[in-house]
C-alpha cells in the first residue's frame, strides 16, 4: 500500500525558495517514510542531481530536497559554485527550526523569516581555517582545522541590522553600510564593542563604515575591531593591491567589501543605497536581498557559457561587461558568434565594426562607418565593451574576443508581444552561439537558438 505524501507547507516553501535562488535549476521535493530510500524523478530526466539533503521535518517522514542542472540549463554540474552546494542542507536546517508550525498555512511574515533563516544557514556553512594559538605559539596541528566563519546568531543579527538600516535615513541620506566578518586580526581587542548591538545607538556609524570608502571589520566572536579604508587596503593585508579600474566601477555595488573578503577571508555584507543587501564570499557576490526577495548571484555564468560554446576569450569579456551594465543604468545586448558571416543577414553593413575598411573612398563612408575608425578596440577590455554596449543596439564579438559590431540594429521578427530588445536578442540568438540581454531593471537573460535559457538577477536585483 502506497502512503500519500504528507501535507508539508514548509517543504513546499523551501522548494520554491531554492528554485528562486537558482533560477536556472530544477528543484525537487521528495517525501519518503522514515527508513525508506528517496526516489528522485530527476534521475529519470536529462537533468543531474547536483546536491541534495534530507531531514525529518514532518514526523515519520524524511523530506529530501534535491537541486539539478542539465540540458535545459545554462549551468552544467561543474559550473555550480561550491558555496551554493550547501543550499539544500541549509534549507532543511532552516525548515527544521520552523517545523513546529506543522501544516498551518504560512503567513507572509513567516515566509520572510523562513527565507532569511535559509540564507543565514547557508552562510554558516562557509568554513574558514581556525585561528588556534597555544601558550607556546601557533599550534601547527590545528592548521588544517576549519570552523564556521560566523555563528548563526551573529549572521542573523547582522542581517537583521542591515534590514533595519535599509529603511532608515540619516542626515537626508539613504544609508549604505559595509561589514566583513573575519578572523584576520589575531590580537585581542583593547575595547570590546559587540556588533551590531554596540553600534545601534551610534546613529552615524553606518555613514562612517559606508562600504564604499570604509568597511567595518568584525571578528568571529562578534566584536567590532577596526575599519578598512579604500585608500589604505594594505593596512590589514600587506599584499593588497589598489582597486582595479573595473572594481572601482563596482564600488557602489560592494567592490570594496568583495576585495576585503578576497584578501581577508570571511563573509562580507554590503547595504546599497537602493536598499538591496549583497553578501560576498571569497571576493565574489553570493546572494542578494531586495525587499523580501533573495536571489543567488550568477557566479557560474562565465564558466557555464564557456562550457556551452566551447570556450574562447569572448566569454569573460561579455559576462563581465553584462555585470557592469547590470549594476548601472540602461540595458544592453551582448552576443558571441562563431563566424562573422553569421551577422550578414541580421546586421546592416554600416553597423559592422569589423568591415570598416571595406570601403576605401571617404565619400562613400557613412557617418557611422567613420566613427568605427575612431574607436580603439584593438585590445578590448571589459570597461570599453560595457561603454560601447550602453549604446542602443547589439554588441557582438567573435569567439576570440574581437569586436564585430556595437550599437547595431538587429533585424528581428514582429515584436508586438515583446519588447524590442527582447525581440532583437531572441532573433540574434538564432545566428549567435549565445546572447545576453541586460534589461533596464538589471536582469540578465540568456538566449540560445531563439529561446530563453535562463534569467539571472530577477526582479531588478541587478541594481
Amino acid at each position: 500500500m502506497v502512503t500519500a505524501a504528507p501535507h508539508d507547507p514548509i517543504g513546499e516553501s523551501l522548494r520554491a525558495f531554492v528554485g528562486e535562488l537558482l533560477s536556472n535549476s530544477v528543484v525537487e521535493l521528495v517525501h519518503t517514510p522514515v527508513g525508506a530510500d528517496p526516489a528522485f524523478r530527476l534521475d529519470e530526466s536529462p537533468d543531474t542531481v547536483v546536491a541534495s539533503a534530507s531531514a525529518e521535518i514532518v514526523p515519520g517522514w524524511i523530506t529530501t530536497l534535491a537541486v539539478g542542472f542539465g540540458a535545459r540549463s545554462t549551468s552544467e554540474v561543474e559550473s555550480v559554485p561550491d558555496a551554493l552546494l550547501a543550499l539544500p542542507g541549509a534549507a532543511l536546517s532552516a525548515g527544521a527550526r520552523f517545523a513546529s508550525a506543522g501544516g498551518v498555512p504560512l503567513s507572509p511574515a513567516f515566509e520572510r523569516a523562513l527565507r532569511d533563516t535559509v540564507i543565514v544557514e547557508l552562510l554558516t556553512h562557509h568554513q574558514v581555517a581556525a585561528q588556534t594559538s597555544t601558550n607556546e605559539g601557533h599550534d601547527e596541528s590545528a592548521s588544517n582545522t576549519t570552523v564556521p566563519c560566523a555563528s548563526p546568531t551573529l549572521l542573523a543579527d547582522t542581517l537583521e541590522y542591515l534590514i533595519e538600516l535599509s529603511g532608515t535615513r540619516v542626515e537626508a541620506h539613504n544609508l549604505t553600510h559595509g561589514v566583513v566578518i573575519t578572523d584576520a586580526i589575531a590580537h585581542e581587542p583593547r575595547l570590546r564593542v559587540p556588533y551590531p548591538s554596540g553600534l545601534r545607538d551610534a546613529k552615524r556609524s553606518p555613514l562612517l563604515f559606508d562600504g564604499q570608502r570604509s568597511v567595518l571589520i568584525v571578528d568571529r566572536a562578534g566584536r567590532a575591531r577596526t575599519e578598512l579604508q579604500a585608500h589604505r587596503l594594505d593596512r590589514l593585508h600587506p599584499s593588497s593591491a589598489p582597486l582595479l579600474p573595473v572594481e572601482r566601477e563596482f564600488v557602489d555595488s560592494g567592490s570594496l567589501v568583495a576585495l576585503a573578503t578576497r584578501q581577508l577571508g570571511g563573509i562580507g555584507f554590503f547595504l546599497r543605497e537602493d536598499r538591496s543587501i549583497w553578501t560576498f564570499v571569497d571576493g565574489q557576490p553570493l546572494v542578494i536581498r531586495r525587499g523580501a526577495h533573495w536571489t543567488a548571484f550568477p557566479l557560474w555564468l562565465a564558466r557555464a557559457i564557456g562550457t556551452k560554446i566551447g570556450g574562447g576569450a569572448a566569454v569573460e569579456l561579455i559576462v563581465g561587461a553584462a555585470m557592469l551594465v547590470s549594476v548601472k543604468t540602461g540595458g544592453a545586448i551582448f552576443a558571441i558568434v562563431d563566424d562573422a558571416t553569421a551577422l550578414d543577414e541580421v546586421v546592416a553593413a554600416k553597423d559592422r565594426f569589423d568591415r570598416r575598411n571595406d570601403l576605401d573612398d571617404d565619400d562613400d563612408l557613412r557617418p557611422e562607418t567613420k566613427l568605427h575608425h575612431l574607436i580603439d578596440a584593438g585590445d578590448l577590455d571589459t570597461q570599453t565593451l560595457a561603454r560601447l554596449a550602453e549604446l542602443d543596439g547589439a554588441t557582438v564579438l567573435d569567439r576570440d574576443g574581437r569586436l564585430l559590431t556595437y550599437g547595431a540594429i538587429i533585424a528581428s521578427s514582429d515584436s508586438q508581444h515583446e519588447g524590442a530588445r527582447t525581440a532583437a536578442a531572441k532573433s540574434l540568438s538564432n545566428q549567435a552561439l549565445v546572447v545576453l540581454k541586460v534589461s533596464e531593471d538589471g536582469d540578465i537573460t540568456v538566449f540560445s537558438d531563439g529561446a530563453v535559457v535562463a534569467t539571472l538577477l530577477p526582479s531588478g536585483l541587478g541594481r
